[in-house]
């Protein structure tokens, strides 16, 4: 039988374990499809494995602690978080846009979120749908009214310069939020040139309509909610906090070049977990005890 005292050493170790872990730690799929971690106080990047051939966007919990995310086919995919195998689940209908022999069209592929336990994915109109996380089906909701992304992100507009555009899909507080802004960039000079400016808005999940909070930074590809705090990734490779009032970001720091573009992110469960359920564990033995005192 666990004696007392090596109990509270054991207890103790855990709570160390939790403290010790300051800095959380986000899983990430990226633009080089790829999946991994990225530790949001050293900025470092641990790659766990290679994504599907698809590339990916978008980072939600999925049951049976695996992840969900949205491939550029239009698939739902589903990874393991331990080994990083992606798998297909199913279609949900939108379009592809992979290469440019894809449609790339209104209804392609765009972003993937979470609220309250329900999927939600947008396409290039920026419709909003619902996901079955089961099938990979999506079910419309409607228009959000925020500006389409009517451009083929595969084919160039001329020589080396592209239409290219940032979003995340994401939750807060109960309430769902995407961020969204068109861009070109000349990759022969490395120059971004704003078409639709980076803005914040808030979805009403029920109808689809989109309210706008406030302008925000441009390039956010990705927003992670850890805690209450937002936390999001941008093309510069930094990581900054992102304010839900007012739109305005602050830089903490910059993540591991490794880690490419980010396209999603979802929270690693911390070490502190443990700690609350050893805690459970402990308050449990105390009653037992004192019932045998």
């Amino acid at each position: 039988m666990l004696s007392r005292h090596k109990f509270l050493g054991l207890l103790a170790l855990v709570l160390f374990a939790g403290s010790a872990s300051a800095s959380p730690t986000v899983y990430v799929v990226n633009g080089s499809k790829q999946f991994g971690t990225v530790n949001l106080g050293t900025g470092a990047f641990q790659q766990i494995g290679p994504l599907g051939p698809d590339g990916q966007s978008g980072l939600v919990r999925g049951p049976n602690g695996t992840l969900l995310t949205l491939a550029f086919s239009g698939n739902l995919d589903s990874i393991d978080p331990a080994t990083g195998v992606t798998s297909v689940i199913g279609r949900t209908g939108l379009g592809s846009c992979m290469s440019d022999s894809s449609p790339c069209g209104a209804t392609s592929a765009a972003a993937l979120g979470e609220l309250g336990g329900i999927v939600y994915a947008t396409d290039f109109s920026n419709n909003l749908y619902t996901v079955d996380p089961a099938t990979g089906a999506a079910t419309l909701v409607g228009l959000t009214g925020i500006p389409p992304f009517a451009f083929n992100p595969t084919v160039p507009i001329h020589d080396q310069t592209f239409y290219g555009f940032d979003y995340s899909l994401f939750s807060a507080g109960g309430k769902l939020y995407q961020t969204f802004d068109v861009i070109t960039i000349d990759f022969s000079s490395l120059t971004i040139t704003p078409v639709i400016p980076a803005k914040l808005y808030e979805i009403d999940p029920s109808t689809a309509v989109a309210t706008l909070i406030a302008p925000t930074a441009l390039g956010l590809t990705s927003v992670v909610n850890i805690s209450g705090t937002l936390y999001a990734f941008n093309g510069a490779q930094q990581v900054v906090t992102l304010d839900l009032s007012n739109g305005n970001t602050t830089p903490i720091g910059s993540f591991d070049p490794a880690a490419g573009l980010i396209l999603g992110a979802s929270p690693v469960p911390e070490p502190a977990s443990m700690a609350l359920t050893a805690i459970g564990v402990f308050a449990t033995y105390v009653v037992r005890r004192k019932r045998h005192l």
